[in-house]
């Protein structure tokens, strides 16, 4: 499993979003509530030791489509951002993931999962009477050892 696939899998066991919806899909989201969709938007290099040991952070967009009719549901949806942040906040660190470099393949351990900036993104059709989504940046960070390499 990579590192995209354990965060879609992180995502799908959060009791949050499994009670909402069966699924997450991967760069792509429905248009009616309740959908989610993963979109990851690239890895980097945090830092290497000098045994070769990589510290990395892959980033993630989370799109969320809800309703929005009333204050209830807009009040709802935030909760919703926030009560995920929290959650992952607390997701266990060490879970194992595969890293394939240079056809190689490694593994490595998620380290810290954590968010950022959940907010209202847009109106689907222009109305606050129709679906809107909600967006949160995720950042995966993960260890890989160079013993693999």
């Amino acid at each position: 499993m990579n590192i995209i696939e354990l965060v879609k899998q992180i995502l799908t066991d959060c009791p949050l979003v499994s009670d909402l919806s069966g699924s997450i899909n991967i760069d792509y989201t429905e248009d009616n509530p309740v959908s989610f969709g993963l979109y990851p938007t690239g890895d980097q290099l945090l830092r290497e030791d000098i045994l070769g040991n990589q510290d990395r952070q892959h980033n993630f967009v989370l799109y969320a489509v809800f309703q929005s009719f009333t204050d209830y549901d807009r009040l709802a949806n935030s909760t919703f951002l926030l009560d995920l942040a929290y959650y992952l906040e607390k997701v266990e660190a060490g879970q194992e993931i595969e890293v394939t470099i240079n056809n190689k393949t490694v593994t490595g351990k998620l380290t810290k999962l954590s968010s950022a900036n959940g907010m209202l993104y847009g109106y689907n059709n222009e109305t606050l009477s129709g679906p809107v989504t909600y967006q949160i940046q995720i950042q995966a960070q993960y260890r890989i050892e160079s013993e693999g390499f």
